[in-house]
């Protein structure tokens, strides 16, 4: 019979899956509605994620660290109206959403 631990669910909406999916809602929703404030929300959303990929190894703690403070990039570049230089500083932040997909799908198949 399979037990149902509470800390391996709040784990998961944390620094998880959860909290990469609702970066990547947060975030596109700022970008699409160019509103920051979405922005801003989905670089709270990404503390928990991007502190563990950054304890991952040496050449990932750059992505890891950066990802919160691109979020907050993002917003300041669509508060003034750079819809174009938002979006490209929300590619290394997608980028990271797809290597921890990666990651936990390739832990969910093993």
């Amino acid at each position: 019979m399979a037990s149902f631990d509470v800390h391996q669910v709040v784990v998961q909406f944390v620094a998880g899956i959860g909290a990469m999916i609702a970066t990547g809602v947060t975030s596109v929703v700022g970008l699409v509605r160019r509103r920051p404030v979405w922005l801003y929300v989905a670089a709270i959303c990404i503390l928990g994620p991007s502190y563990f990929i950054a304890g991952l190894s040496d050449s990932l703690i750059i992505v890891g660290v950066l990802a919160p403070a691109l979020c907050i990039a993002s917003g300041m570049a669509l508060k003034y109206d750079r819809t174009a230089v938002a979006a490209i500083l929300m590619i290394p932040v997608y980028v990271m959403f797809l290597l921890f997909l990666l990651m936990y799908v390739s832990a969910a198949g093993s």
